[in-house]
């Protein structure tokens, strides 16, 4: 099975990406779970982050049980293997995504035209309410959030993995499903919905990565749409990371609602060029893309030839039709 037919996607965010055999055997508990298709998968030892990409056949009720039944087997797994306390994912040696859990975060993603929002949310609070049973608590966001003030993911990873404790103690910060209190290794989730997204890094090319890191954080706070200035592009996230094991500066982006985006000219090709047009001023140019998980394939034609985005292991590689 492939990703035809499919109306739903799930993009599970896992808090290990240096460690090949536990990357592995989540993949595993994905495969085998009947009527569940593992489409993708990207892992990034710097982020300590690996993303799994993974759909299934059928209406939301049908499509939902067994990508619930997927989601719990890799809590499962990702609890059993992965320890946020340990020094290898805390300290100085962390890596440089936030976090706040093993299993980070669930978004549930309508990716074909029968598929949409309102499924995809009935989808997100079966998964929330399994994990919730199993013992990790559970943060509801994006279209399946609680409430107006807990839509925003970047609000309920605030404080991180460390600071959930005293977060979950306050009325505003307690989780929607699961236990109160943190789990002691596995922390909580975050599980959502939202329209197809695009995660992407753009690479700065400097041969002085202190200079670089700032430029990156520079350009980061004038095209994310958080900031409000004249040049910040609606629906982007954006931050300035360095990459310490690849030895690369990287601008990290997420772009919600990527073919709303692409209509009203907030396109990858329009956003690439501008973040050029930053990088070029502090006399910095920019590298390869790279993108994380999957996209649609109009959404990267949207406004110019894939290739002139120059995304690493070539466009057709993260093209969600041809999985």
């Amino acid at each position: 099975m492939n990703a035809e037919g499919c109306d739903y996607a799930i993009v599970a965010n896992v808090s290990e990406g240096r460690d090949a055999a536990i990357v592995e055997s989540c993949a595993d508990v994905i495969r085998a779970t009947p009527g569940v298709s593992l489409l993708d998968t990207h892992g990034d030892a710097d982020h300590d982050r690996s993303v799994f990409t993974y759909a299934a056949q059928g209406n939301s009720a049908v499509a939902g049980a067994a990508l619930s039944t997927a989601t719990l087997r890799l809590a499962e797994r990702t609890t059993a293997t992965i320890d946020l306390r340990s020094p290898e994912k805390s300290g100085i040696a962390r890596g440089v995504h936030p976090r706040i859990g093993a299993l980070d975060v669930v978004p549930v993603v309508p990716i074909s035209a029968r598929g949409t929002l309102q499924g995809a949310t009935s989808i997100a609070h079966v998964i929330a309410a399994s994990l919730g049973e199993f013992g990790i608590p559970v943060h509801l966001y994006g279209a399946a959030a609680s409430s107006e003030e807990r839509r925003a993911l970047a609000s309920i990873r605030r404080g991180e993995f460390e600071g959930l404790a005293a977060r979950h103690a306050t009325l505003e910060g307690a989780p929607d499903f699961g236990p109160i209190a943190p789990h002691p290794t596995a922390g909580a989730v975050a599980v959502g919905a939202r329209r197809p997204m695009v995660a992407w890094n753009i690479e700065l090319l400097s041969s002085n990565q202190s200079t670089a890191i700032d430029v990156a954080r520079s350009i980061a706070g004038v095209v994310r749409a958080s900031t409000g200035g004249e040049r910040s592009i609606s629906g982007l996230q954006a931050l300035g990371f360095v990459l310490a094991r690849r030895g690369v500066v990287q601008v990290s982006m997420n772009l919600h609602d990527a073919e709303a985006a692409a209509e009203r000219g907030d396109t990858l090709h329009a956003i690439r060029t501008a973040i050029a047009g930053l990088a070029h001023a502090h006399g910095v140019e920019i590298g390869e893309s790279e993108i994380v998980g999957l996209v649609q394939e109009r959404v990267l034609r949207a406004g110019g030839d894939p290739d002139d985005l120059h995304i690493r292991g070539g466009w057709e590689r993260a093209v969600l039709e041809r999985r």
